[in-house]
């Protein structure tokens, strides 16, 4: 049986959509095109795999019977081409780096200067995705390292590092009054406040040290990009209220701080797999982000 590894992932995922025009989509091919790969892969197996009628897709018998040999196989093969990417990076000289957008903005130009001095050859791979999808990636092999906010869940098959605590402060411009000088959410909730998006670490510990006040936390804004948050803020449209290393006030003209005692702080630290054994260029980028982190601190 000639059947390859794309036939059987298309297999599957008509499986789990049980949707023609569903499947076409997440393949970026049209229907016909599907249906003629689908003829195909029963061609080649010798069976047929779906009933198909004008209302309803479903698994035929004999495709129940091999659907979870196929899932096992997809899924064995993705994992293998993530372990021979892993592989690659450590013999081409590559290190992957995965770090929150507020982290990656701050933190990661200087490590990858540092590295370059280092080891001119190093090719440093940079990814700025949210908390959960940072530590997805490094489950799958995508990144080496990930840098973010430590959670309360707990990653056992995870070891964190913490490289710096830091609080959470008022961003504005220089022409804003505050008139905030410590950590009382009632009052806070009365500002124009720009925060990150649901789901965010940022946005999760914001909304976390409010409903510990009973107060409930409300945005006029929620902003993913940082130099979308600083250009509001220095156009004067509202007061961030992020973590102290999100915007720099060297290159963010025209923005100042405030700090608020008592404000909730977050602990910055990065995460490899247990199991994970550092290239060379990998234990460089991991002693550099340690002591970036004590600078930091």
């Amino acid at each position: 049986m000639n059947l390859t590894t794309r036939q059987l992932k298309i297999f599957v995922l008509l499986a789990q959509t049980l949707s023609f025009h569903k499947t076409a989509e997440m393949l970026n091919i049209t229907q016909p095109t599907l249906s003629k790969l689908l003829k195909e892969i029963e061609a080649a197996m010798g069976i047929k795999l779906f009933e198909r009628s004008t209302r309803m897709v479903r698994l035929s018998r004999e495709g129940q019977d091999i659907l979870e040999i196929a899932r096992g196989v997809t899924a064995r093969y993705d994992e293998g081409m993530l372990e021979l990417d892993e592989r690659l990076r450590d013999r081409h000289n590559r290190v992957a780096v995965a770090a929150l957008p507020t982290l990656a903005a701050s933190l990661l130009p200087q490590l990858v200067r540092n590295l370059r001095q280092a080891d001119p050859h190093a090719r440093i791979d940079i990814y700025d995705p949210i908390a959960s999808e940072a530590l997805q990636l490094l489950r799958e092999r995508r990144v080496d390292i990930a840098v973010t906010a430590m959670g309360n869940d707990g990653s056992p098959d995870l070891r964190y590092q913490e490289l710096f605590t830091e609080p959470f402060v008022l961003f504005h411009s220089q022409q804003a009054k505050v008139g905030i000088t410590h950590w009382i959410p009632a009052e806070i909730s009365q500002l124009p406040i720009i925060s990150m998006p649901s789901g965010t670490s940022v946005r999760v510990l914001t909304e976390r040290a409010f409903q510990n006040d009973a107060q409930p936390f409300k945005p006029l804004y929620s902003l993913r990009d940082l130099n979308t948050i600083a250009h509001f803020v220095q156009g004067n449209c509202g007061i961030a209220l992020l973590p102290e290393s999100s915007l720099d006030q060297a290159v963010h003209q025209g923005v100042a701080k405030t700090r608020l005692p008592g404000a909730p702080t977050r602990s910055v630290g990065m995460f490899i797999r247990r199991e994970y054994r550092p290239s060379r260029l990998a234990r460089l980028a991991l002693d550099e982000l340690r002591r970036l982190g004590k600078d930091r601190q």
